[in-house]
């Protein structure tokens, strides 16, 4: 397997790093740390010189970024830093991935983020609707401790052709990761599902409905997951007021990891979230793996 890190400078997020750390200890992946610069006329073939100054400075954050990758992850085995010209960070990081042959893009929560929340940047949104690779992500202030693996999987299940596709990948990582697998089937319950006068009765029915349908969902993800040669899984249904309810009534672990499928982007497998996984990944507490239809085989 091998991981494209997403790392241009100080202002970009370390999480990212911390991330790929516990990538390559869990299953042993190559790490490549891309900082994507903006092209110069030089690098587009233009006939007039570049700006010496801005090149200068371009080489500068490069060799920068390099160190400081570096120097994060010293002790991690070897990396790769490739440098990538581009008029777009997302785009050159697609590039990046294509031409490397990258089975994952890691990328960290957006600068403004609520610590020990995640939300998705311009950069990472692009990557969120366009790559086709999964997309892993971080929260922000995400740690590793030195030497800390994951610890285990959990799976988004709904029972679409995404999920089930989700899951399927979710095994194939079970199987490298040695981790426990876990299955969830997450319910938000509205604040206010139904008008006063309909009374609490009808609302706590249909909420032990969702429940009961959950409950049919897991069953039909077990026997997917014994389909793909896992026979060891556990099976939880989420239940809260909203999505933040939902996530955050889970007793995560620190280092737990959460897959999620995503919709198909026309004829080619690309990642695009939908609605849910957007709420999802909204709420996470812990690092998300969002991965593209029609595209869950990892190389090895």
């Amino acid at each position: 397997m091998k991981a494209v890190i997403a790392y241009r400078d100080a202002d970009d997020s370390p999480e990212a790093l911390e991330l790929a750390a516990i990538l390559r200890r869990t299953v042993g992946c190559e790490l490549v740390v891309v900082a994507v610069l903006p092209r110069t006329s030089r690098d587009t073939l233009e006939s007039r010189e570049p700006d010496a100054e801005f090149r200068a400075w371009l080489d500068q954050v490069a060799a920068d970024a390099e160190a400081a990758a570096r120097a994060f992850l010293d002790g991690e085995g070897r990396i790769e830093f490739l440098r990538v010209a581009s008029s777009s960070v997302a785009a050159g990081l697609i590039e990046a991935a294509e031409s490397c042959g990258a089975d994952v893009l890691v990328v960290g929560s957006a600068r403004d983020a609520v610590q020990g929340s995640l939300l998705a940047g311009s950069v990472a949104t692009r990557l969120l609707h366009s790559s086709p690779v999964p997309v892993l992500l971080a929260p922000r202030g995400y740690h590793a401790e030195p030497g800390q693996r994951f610890s285990s999987l959990t799976c988004a299940y709904a029972g679409t052709a995404r999920s089930r596709e989700a899951l399927a990948a979710t095994c194939d990582l079970a199987r490298r990761f040695g981790a426990p697998l876990y299955v969830a089937t997450f319910v938000p319950r509205a604040g206010t599902m139904y008008p006063p006068e309909v009374g609490l009765d009808v609302e706590e029915l249909v909420s032990a409905q969702w429940a009961e349908q959950a409950g049919g969902l897991q069953s039909e993800a077990v026997a997917l997951c014994r389909e793909h040669g896992i026979d060891d899984v556990r099976t939880f249904v989420a239940r809260g007021d909203g999505w933040a309810g939902a996530l955050h009534s889970v007793d995560w672990d620190d280092h737990d990891l959460l897959v999620i499928g995503s919709s198909r982007l026309g004829a080619v497998a690309r990642v695009f979230v939908g609605s849910t996984a957007t709420k999802i990944l909204r709420y996470t507490p812990v690092p998300v793996l969002v991965v593209p239809a029609g595209s869950y085989v990892w190389s090895e």
